[in-house]
């Protein structure tokens, strides 16, 4: 996995990388993916002992399609209005509102590993991101999450290793503070 450019979603605030093999950035096709009723399909009929293993009650894949689809348009919504007009110094900021350290006792703030969950309580929709600021996130991928650990499946683990890389390719550029994006060109 390569990453080949740096999306502006919301400018200096919302970040997110485009990886060789897709066709747009990680954020816009997480949200592409949740309002597709094929891929939504096709992802929990794959799924579907997950899905329906008691942790998020008894659902089909019918109720889980139309709850990802809800759920996700809100969602998206959301984040681009913390990333907008969020504020740290208001505690409003994406810090505050949005994404959450992805080890819980991780205390670095250089590059962290950051998860965000859906609006819903019990959501399975995650957004990964590496942190550079408060009120500044590179987004590394998402997922449908329906399992206690990332590394209990594969699409789940691999969002892992794209954290990662994210966070080596935004080391090798130097892109390590909030400052340093404005010494780039992004994609808008």
């Amino acid at each position: 996995m390569e990453i080949v450019n740096i999306f502006a979603i919301i400018n200096e605030a919302l970040l997110s990388v485009q990886f060789e093999r897709n066709d747009c950035d990680e954020f816009t096709l997480a949200f592409r993916n949740w309002a597709d009723t094929e891929y939504l399909e096709d992802f929990f009929e794959k799924n579907k002992s997950d899905l329906q293993s008691g942790e998020f009650g008894i659902i089909d894949v019918e109720e889980a399609i139309f709850k990802t689809i809800d759920e996700a348009s809100v969602f998206e919504t959301y984040i681009k209005d913390v990333a907008e007009n969020g504020n740290f110094k208001q505690g409003n900021s994406l810090q505050d509102l949005i994404f959450y350290p992805l080890h819980k006792n991780d205390k670095t703030f250089k590059l962290q590993e950051n998860k965000a969950y859906g609006t819903e309580s019990y959501s399975w929709l995650r957004i990964y991101a590496i942190r550079i600021s408060p009120e500044c996130y590179v987004v590394s991928g998402s997922s449908i999450k329906l399992t206690d650990s990332m590394q209990d499946r594969k699409h789940t683990n691999d969002e892992l290793s794209k954290l990662k890389i994210t966070a080596a390719y935004l080391k090798k550029l130097g892109l390590l503070e909030q400052d340093d994006f404005g010494y780039i060109d992004l994609v808008k």
